[in-house]
């Protein structure tokens, strides 16, 4: 028999009601059960909060916008215990499945499976942003796929969140310059420690839909150095294996600058294969502009989301762009220099004065021992003068 975590609760009953059965997982702020709920007689997940880990207004806030939040791709919030008992804990759905992280274990995914990936996940996160949380946390360990209601179907892909999300414009939960995420899904603004943007779950999505197309990972980096690294002086590789009009999209998704990527809504609109004509002409995705669209066919498209949600009508279909012919990897070496160098140079700076002088964390990961990654190859001065931040900073 496996000995018990140092605090853990299995076994125990909480509220007189859910009964601890076995650890999920856990993270920063706490331990995530599977669960019985007695007095339905259904199984369900508790996340336990660490002490200290949150403040009661926070929890309860944090609480009552989860529990107003209602989309199946979402996981869905039961019951709570955020007063002043301890142990504070959340009760949410369970959801019976694999998470895609164990799914890729054998391999990339096809094509149609990751439209319909890419749309769940997308009308998730633009129902979280549009009540003013930023999931931060978007990683293939946290997308839950669900075993399907209905026959013919693979399954339904679920947006995770134990606790990460936080209120944009709230106070920050964790100290100045702290980098809530998983290395190697992070933004290029996380890195810098800069206040995480809607785009920036647009970012790590890209990511994670990448996987899913080439079963790799496209940041390997575990360590926050190399993470900084890598996110300020690179783009993603998008091979032309997963065609011009994936590439197109996942270029705007991983661009560097905020400004340059779609919406989660875009990425919906742009996957399912609607509203063909404005589409193709006027919302071309590229790697310097985001999915321009009409408001009133964003709405409508928000409306049928809504709709298709309540009657559970899957069809995904990933639109043609008009652009053709190129490649998406020649595309990158195309873009402009200037707009890179000008967003780069005091990336750089900012990120190794925030992460490596000052020594940010990565929330519940920890940079592994080892030596100096190898820089990148960017030009003079730069080169020079990173090459002794790294040197001054080194062990």
């Amino acid at each position: 028999m496996t000995a018990p975590h140092a605090g853990d609760l299995t076994g125990r009953i909480l509220g007189e009601r859910y009964a601890l059965r076995a650890r999920l997982g856990e993270g920063g702020m706490g331990v995530v059960y599977r669960a019985q709920d007695r007095l339905l007689g259904r199984d369900v997940a508790v996340k336990v909060f660490r002490d200290g880990a949150t403040e009661t207004a926070r929890t309860t806030s944090e609480t009552r916008l989860l529990a107003g939040l209602n989309h199946p791709a979402l996981v869905t919030l039961y019951d709570a215990q955020v007063g002043g008992a301890t142990p504070k804990y959340l009760v949410m759905e369970y959801v019976d499945g694999p998470t895609l992280e164990e799914r890729l274990r054998g391999g990339p995914l096809p094509e149609p499976t990751t439209a319909r990936i890419a749309r769940d996940l997308g009308e998730a996160l633009h129902v979280v942003h549009d009540a003013g949380i930023v999931h931060r946390d978007v990683k293939p360990a946290n997308v839950l796929l669900r075993a399907p209601s209905v026959p013919g179907e693979e399954f339904h892909a679920k947006l995770a969140d134990f606790g990460i999300a936080h209120l944009v414009d709230t106070t920050r939960m964790t100290t100045p310059g702290t980098i809530i995420g998983s290395a190697a899904y992070l933004s290029p603004e996380q890195v810098t420690g800069d206040d995480p943007l809607p785009e920036s779950d647009v970012y790590s999505l890209g990511l994670v839909l990448l996987e899913a197309l080439t079963g790799r990972a496209a940041f390997a980096q575990t360590g926050l150095r190399e993470a900084v690294l890598a996110r300020l002086t690179q783009d993603p590789v998008i091979p032309s294996s997963v065609g011009h009009a994936w590439g197109t999209l996942l270029t705007a998704m991983t661009a560097r600058d905020p400004a340059d990527r779609p919406t989660a809504l875009d990425v919906v609109v742009r996957v399912e294969g609607r509203h063909s004509g404005a589409a193709a002409s006027s919302a071309t995705v590229a790697s310097s502009a985001t999915v321009a669209m009409p408001d009133a066919e964003v709405d409508a498209a928000h409306r049928d989301a809504q709709q298709r949600a309540n009657t559970g009508r899957r069809t995904a279909v990933l639109l043609p762009t008009s652009e053709t012919g190129t490649d998406t990897e020649a595309r990158r070496e195309a873009a402009p220099r200037s707009r890179r160098r000008r967003w780069l140079v005091p990336s750089v700076l900012a990120a190794i004065i925030a992460a490596i002088i000052v020594g940010v964390s990565i929330w519940g990961a920890a940079e592994q021992p080892g030596p100096p990654p190898e820089l990148p190859a960017v030009e003079e001065p730069l080169a020079s003068h990173l090459q002794q931040l790294l040197d001054s900073v080194s062990p």
